[in-house]
C-alpha cells in the first residue's frame, strides 16, 4: 500500500467505528447490485443520507481512487503541462481528490457533488489527511454553471454511468469550456467503454487531443478497451462483501483529452501480456490506430522489455 492508501484506510475504519455490521451489509448489497446494474441515477440518486455514504466509501472509495490514480497517472506522463488546479464533477466522498493529492500535493481542488451526505462524509475523512485547498461545492451537475477562469484539470470519474444522455453531453461540453485537461474514467465493462468513447469524440470535436490511453486520434480499433487496478482489501471490505482474496481487480476504461501538448506513447498494450518458454505476446493499441498481436521471441532485443510489460503500460516499438 502507499502512504495515500494507508491513510485513506485510516480514515474509513475511523469512520466506520461503531456502525453494526448488518446495517452496513445491507446498504452495500444495494448499492453493489445497482453499480453493477449501471441504474442510471439522474433522479434517483444512489447515495441517498449517511450510511448510504458510509456504505459507498467503504466499498467503492478505495477502488475508485486506485482507478483514477491510475487514468491520472497518464496523464501526468503524457501531458506537458503543470496541474495547479482541479475541478472535480461529481466528486462524491473525494476519491478523485484523494488521487490528485497523492500526485500534486499542492493542487488546489473543487469538488462539486449534489448529495450533502457524500460531502459531510467526504470532508470527515479529509480532515487532518489532505491540504486545505480543498474546496466543497453543492450543485447538480444536470444544471451546472461556474463562474471564472479556465482550470488545469478536470476529473469527471464513474459519474456518466449514472445521467442519462443529454445530461452526459452537457457535463462533457461544461467540462470542456473549463478544463485545458479532463481525465474521464468509468466502469471496465462494454457499456462503460461505449460512453468513453462517446465522451472522447466530442471532446475532440471541441479541439481536444486524446492523450491516453489511446496513442492515436483516430476510431478506437478495438470493441472493449478496459484496464485494471489492483488495491489490498481490508478485514471490513472482506466482510461487507463476502470476499475471500485480500485483493481485488478494478475494472476501469479512461480517457485522458488536453489542449496541451502531449507526449504520445508509441503503443499500448491492451491486456494481459501472456508469457511463453521463449516469448512473449502483446496485444497492442499502436500509433497507426491499429490493434495489433506480437510476438517477441527470447531472440529479439525488445524481450526484456516485452517481459517486463504490463496491461495498460505504454509500449515502446518492438523489434522483433
Amino acid at each position: 500500500m502507499s502512504s495515500v492508501d494507508i491513510q485513506l484506510h485510516a480514515a474509513l475504519a475511523r469512520a466506520v467505528a461503531g456502525v453494526p455490521h448488518e446495517e452496513l451489509r445491507g446498504r452495500v448489497a444495494a448499492l453493489s447490485h445497482r453499480y453493477r446494474t449501471e441504474q442510471v441515477a439522474d433522479t434517483s440518486p444512489a447515495i441517498r443520507d449517511a450510511l448510504d455514504a458510509l456504505a459507498y466509501a467503504v466499498v467503492r472509495m478505495p477502488a475508485t481512487f486506485r482507478a483514477l490514480h491510475a487514468a491520472l497517472s497518464m496523464a501526468e506522463r503524457h501531458v506537458d503541462w503543470p496541474f495547479t488546479t482541479h475541478l472535480d464533477f461529481g466528486g462524491g466522498t473525494g476519491a478523485a481528490a484523494w488521487a490528485a493529492a497523492s500526485l500534486w500535493p499542492a493542487i488546489s481542488t473543487e469538488i462539486v457533488e449534489r448529495q450533502s451526505a457524500a460531502i459531510r462524509l467526504g470532508k470527515q475523512l479529509a480532515a487532518g489527511n489532505v491540504p486545505s485547498s480543498w474546496r466543497w461545492t453543492s450543485a447538480d451537475l444536470r444544471d451546472w454553471s461556474r463562474s471564472g477562469g479556465p482550470v488545469d484539470l478536470v476529473t469527471i470519474g464513474y459519474v456518466l454511468n449514472e445521467l442519462a444522455d443529454v445530461s452526459r453531453r452537457d457535463l462533457i461540453w461544461a467540462a470542456a469550456r473549463q478544463a485545458t485537461t479532463i481525465v474521464l474514467v468509468e466502469p471496465g465493462t462494454p457499456s462503460g467503454h461505449r460512453r468513453t468513447l462517446a465522451a472522447r469524440d466530442l471532446l475532440i470535436e471541441q479541439g481536444f487531443t486524446i492523450a491516453a490511453p489511446c496513442p492515436h486520434q483516430g476510431p478506437c480499433p478495438v470493441d472493449w478497451c478496459h484496464f485494471a487496478a489492483r488495491l489490498p482489501r481490508t478485514e471490513l471490505h472482506r466482510v461487507l462483501k463476502d470476499g475471500t482474496r485480500n485483493y481485488e481487480d478494478e475494472k476501469f476504461t479512461y480517457v485522458v483529452a488536453t489542449r496541451c501538448p502531449v507526449r504520445p506513447a508509441a503503443a499500448r498494450v491492451l491486456t494481459r501480456p501472456i508469457r511463453r518458454k521463449g516469448q512473449v505476446v502483446l496485444d497492442l493499441c499502436t500509433a497507426t490506430g491499429t490493434a495489433e498481436r506480437v510476438v517477441v521471441p527470447r531472440s529479439s532485443p525488445s524481450y526484456r522489455t516485452a517481459r517486463s510489460a504490463s496491461w495498460g503500460d505504454e509500449s515502446p516499438t518492438i523489434r522483433r
